[in-house]
């Protein structure tokens, strides 16, 4: 298991070293630390539970359970990013960091792409039907 979640893993770290030691640049393009760090772990967990069911459902010999995994996975990250993305504006009010919620919506993508790029990567076979 240790293998097919060590890129996901990896990715986490180096946005939070990142995150941490850049603190004075990313203040100087008009973002918040805090949101970028926060958003930061929670997509990394929320992509790890959807890789996670995904994983454990192509396991099943039933087709429509990895379906209903990727569905699971990708509504946990969209209703849970978007919860906490209201959370934050509703705390902050006016003094949102909108280059901040933009840098998180990309992060979004790229953990997105990344759980389904290390899904796929799990099947051997070239060119397999799913």
């Amino acid at each position: 298991m240790g293998k097919k979640i060590r890129p996901l893993v990896l990715f986490f770290l180096i946005i939070n070293a990142l995150t941490v030691v850049g603190d004075k640049q990313i203040a100087a393009w008009g973002m918040q630390q805090d949101v970028l760090i926060v958003a930061n772990i929670l997509l990394f967990v929320f992509s790890l539970i959807g890789l996670l069911l995904q994983l454990n459902a192509s396991k099943n010999p039933n087709p429509n359970a990895i379906v209903r995994a990727v569905m699971a996975g990708m509504g946990l990250k969209l209703i849970g990013f978007a919860a906490a993305l209201l959370i934050y504006l509703s705390i902050v009010g006016k003094d949102k960091s909108v280059y901040s919620i933009y840098a998180a919506l990309g992060l979004y993508v790229v953990y997105t792409w990344m759980e389904v790029r290390l899904f796929l990567r799990q099947n051997p076979k070239k060119n397999a039907r799913i």
